[in-house]
């Protein structure tokens, strides 16, 4: 009986050794798929693209942007705009925006017609953009706007303009600057530096339209000369002269015809003892260094200089004595007629300086 027992006993443990292997191996089986599941799961994203305003929803795993546009078959046309960076790495939850461009056709002149890519929203930018790329020199025809929005497959009607640059010369005007000269007399001037015009050199855009100029722009000016400065020397040295009673000013020069007279019956018809012998018109004593003038030129008490004559103030009159005349004292009628007649430079005296 307890062989039967143990024979019974061996083989249940037997069977169920063999449960427990099968159990055993489903297990290992279900935690290697459960592990390459979680792997797989945990390298799937999910990545939204925007295509003019349009949502798709894509599931990928880890790769570039580029590779991931390649395995989607989404193309990128050469002015598409994407926001994203193509050798960017896809992450979890990534949106990608792109901005298709759009084509318009170009009708130039009502004949050439030309199909342009833009990826810009506004006629007028489109119509710059054409211009640059394509060399085309148009403007928009009547009845558009540039402020219109581009359509894709639109036609933009243009009519071609000619471009013509000129180079214009101008003259530039000299300036004039005057400098003091202390060591050139006073009142006289002198050209130390000739003034010379300079030259600039403009260039014009002029814009025609069907052989008329419609707008003009300067587009450069270059200065191929510079002007020289006239420069003007204005002499502040004070002309002087020097008399026996010191160094005056001169503030005038006038030439005069000169007499001479004396005190005498010869020149005033009057004798010692006559009333007013000796006595100029000016109430001045006769004598040496007093001159007769018309005061109209020369008031009474102006200090003067004259030559062959020497220092004298103006004090007296005399009916011959008009205009550039001027009648010098002499004591005795001897040197008067000795003096004579003759034209001096006579100069009026201002400031004492020595």
């Amino acid at each position: 009986m307890s062989k039967n027992l143990c024979g019974n006993f061996f083989k249940l443990t037997k069977a169920k050794v063999k449960k427990i292997h099968i159990f055993i191996s489903l297990v290992l089986v279900l935690s290697t798929f459960c592990g390459t599941f979680t792997a797989f799961a945990e390298g799937l994203y999910q990545v939204k693209v925007v295509i003019d305003g349009k949502w798709h929803i894509y599931n990928t795993m880890d790769m570039k942007v580029s590779e991931f546009f390649e395995k989607e078959n989404i193309k990128i046309g050469e002015k598409d705009i994407v926001d994203t960076n193509l050798n960017k790495q896809i992450n979890r939850d990534m949106i990608i925006n792109i901005n298709r461009a759009e084509t318009v056709k170009f009708v130039i002149d009502g004949k050439k017609e030309v199909s342009f890519i833009t990826n810009n929203t506004r006629v007028g930018v489109v119509l710059k953009e054409f211009c640059d790329e394509t060399g085309n020199k148009v403007y928009l025809e009547e009845g558009q706007s540039s402020a219109s929005n581009v359509v894709n497959g639109m036609t933009i009607k243009v009519a071609s303009f000619k471009e013509e640059i000129k180079t214009v010369k101008e003259e530039i005007p000299f300036q004039t600057k005057t400098i003091e000269n202390p060591n050139l007399p006073e009142g006289k001037v002198n050209v130390k530096t000739k003034g010379q015009n300079g030259i600039k050199e403009i260039k014009i855009k002029e814009i025609y339209k069907d052989d008329k100029l419609q707008s003009k722009e300067t587009i450069e000016e270059k200065v191929t000369k510079q002007p020289v400065t006239e420069i003007i020397e204005k002499g502040t040295k004070k002309n002087t002269i020097k008399t026996e009673k010191g160094i005056f000013v001169i503030d005038q020069k006038i030439n005069m015809k000169s007499t001479a007279y004396t005190a005498g019956p010869e020149s005033t018809g009057k004798r010692p003892g006559d009333k007013g012998y000796g006595i100029t018109a000016s109430g001045m004593k006769a004598q040496k260094g007093v001159v007769a003038v018309d005061t109209r030129v020369i008031p009474f008490g102006t200090k003067l200089y004259i030559e062959g004559y020497g220092y004298a103030i103006a004090g007296d009159t005399g009916s011959a004595i008009k205009g550039n005349k001027i009648d010098v004292f002499f004591d005795s009628y001897s040197d008067a007629m000795q003096y004579g007649v003759r034209n001096v430079n006579v100069y009026v005296l201002g400031e004492k300086v020595a």
